[in-house]
């Protein structure tokens, strides 16, 4: 004879995704595919809760089952945290384009899952006494000394994908995400160097053709006083000026001893073809 107090609730209802007030997106540019995965399995926790989730199963310290609605509210509650997931740091949150995290809070999660303020709260303390939700406490202080709460910082163990066969999975995701977004740091630095080099090639640009119209209406007309030098204010070409402000920036970075009309000359000699048989004063060097 099965003991009641452990039976199976075959009576309960699978809770799927469009139960939740506002699913998680799916496809391309939504979640990943391994998160819509672990929401679908969580509804094994409402028909068997002591074969899937024993932890959480007993974490009202009480021997008997947990009671279905208790139950609806856990798991409705860790969808809503797997719905917000970072999958390479696996907390809980929203990723900001700058690279900070931004953490939301048990009301926002509440909301997420359909569930009131109160309910949640209770279902977020069998979470966290089954091990399966990891939060830490932060504040801040104000200038008048006084400490404010902000939203806990939320994390979910890799133990809570392996127990519904994900393990594997999990760690292939990780692994992608990771490098993802290790690319993106790299390739939004590489994006920054080359707009402060542009930028500072187009200040050194505009310094050097101040200069030398300066020079040039202060200086009478003879001869071919400049005649080993190229004529830096008379450029057709925008390409090839978009190239040397660039190059004038970074030469300027790794020779800061150079003058302004040394770092032009030498950018123009090694991006112009038609400036290498002109005569070439080497830039002094310090």
């Amino acid at each position: 004879m099965v003991d009641s107090t452990h039976a199976p609730d075959r009576a309960a209802r699978p809770v799927d995704v469009s139960c939740m007030p506002f699913p998680p997106r799916t496809g391309v540019g939504g979640i990943p595919r391994i998160l819509t995965t672990l929401i679908d399995k969580l509804d094994a926790y409402l028909d068997d809760p002591a074969d899937c989730l024993p932890s959480l199963n007993v974490a009202n310290g009480k021997p008997r089952q947990q009671r279905r609605d208790r139950r609806f509210a856990c798991v409705q509650l860790l969808r809503a945290h797997v719905k917000y997931l970072d999958l390479p740091s696996l907390r809980v949150g929203i990723p900001q384009g700058d690279g900070n995290f931004m953490s939301v809070t048990l009301r926002f999660l509440a909301r997420q899952a359909g569930i009131g303020l109160r309910r949640a709260e209770r279902a977020m303390r069998d979470l966290q006494s089954a091990g399966l939700v990891r939060t830490q406490q932060r504040c801040e202080r104000d200038e008048a000394g006084h400490y404010r709460g902000l939203a806990s910082l939320r994390q979910l163990p890799p133990a809570l994908f392996g127990a519904f066969g994900l393990a594997k999975w999990l760690k292939h995701e990780r692994s992608k995400a990771i490098l993802r977004r290790y690319r993106a740091a790299a390739a939004a630095a590489k994006e920054g160097r080359r707009e402060r080099e542009a930028a500072q090639g187009a200040l050194f640009l505009e310094s050097m053709r101040h200069q030398l119209e300066r020079g040039r209406k202060a200086t009478p007309k003879s001869g071919h006083a400049n005649s080993g030098h190229l004529d830096i204010t008379r450029s057709t070409d925008p390409q090839l000026d978009d190239q040397v402000r660039r190059r004038i920036g970074a030469l300027k970075l790794q020779h800061p001893d150079w003058d302004r009309e040394a770092c032009y000359e030498h950018a123009y000699r090694e991006l112009a073809p038609s400036a290498r048989h002109k005569p070439f004063t080497t830039p002094p060097f310090v």
